[in-house]
């Protein structure tokens, strides 16, 4: 987690330097959806620290965490979509901002998988290996679909609270229409995809060990 908070001081070093050397003041919104990416993390911390308080027992308040967790966590990917505002602008290397972008993007969605990993091992703690890969299965298309809802339908995580009615009638009506949507069928097949192979490869990588005499 420390090597993370570097990072992300990092990131915030560079959009500091692109205001100070080029006087740009674009993707300042990108500070913004870091914090937003890093919540699902802390809301995962608290969760796996409430569930050890706990010894290791699962009540209404761990399960209010969770929900609160799962409405956060598509904002740590999402900020991957911001690309999008990838455009030469006058004054400034297009290099420096391709570099400002990922680092944003690398750190919130590295955020986010954290926090995926620690409530897949409380799953798969409490309950089995097997149910927890489950969760993690039926978290990564629930994410994707939250990302479309952030960048194609413009919601957010708050209108769950603000506007709750309005949220709930979009996404029925995504959902009964995205088996013959082929542009949102093919964004949420290929977003939950690269999650998942994202998400394996950090665990791979987290599990790995050295014995001695192989690769």
């Amino acid at each position: 987690m420390t090597v993370l908070a570097v990072s992300c001081v990092a990131s915030l070093a560079l959009i500091e330097a692109r205001q100070i050397f080029f006087q740009k003041y674009q993707y300042r919104f990108l500070v913004w959806n870091l914090f937003l990416a890093i919540i699902p993390l802390g809301i995962a911390y608290v969760a796996f620290v409430y569930y050890e308080l706990r010894r290791r027992r699962m009540d209404v308040l761990f399960l209010l965490l969770l929900i609160t967790w799962l409405l956060f966590f598509p904002n740590a990917p999402y900020i991957v979509t911001d690309f999008v505002h990838l455009k030469a602008k006058k004054g400034v290397p297009i290099w420096f901002d391709i570099v400002l972008l990922y680092s944003f993007s690398w750190n919130g969605l590295l955020a986010g998988l954290f926090s995926l990993r620690i409530m897949h091992l409380v799953i798969s703690d409490r309950l089995n290996r097997f149910i927890g890969w489950l969760f993690v299965l039926a978290v990564l298309p629930l994410a994707s679909f939250g990302i479309y809802l952030g960048r194609f339908q413009r919601w957010n995580s708050w209108d769950v609270v603000e506007n709750p009615r309005s949220l709930l009638v979009d996404s029925l009506k995504l959902l009964q229409t995205s088996p013959s949507d082929f542009h949102m069928a093919s964004i949420l097949g290929l977003t939950s995809l690269g999650l998942f192979l994202g998400y394996v490869m950090l665990v791979s990588v987290a599990t790995m060990r050295y014995d001695k005499g192989e690769p």
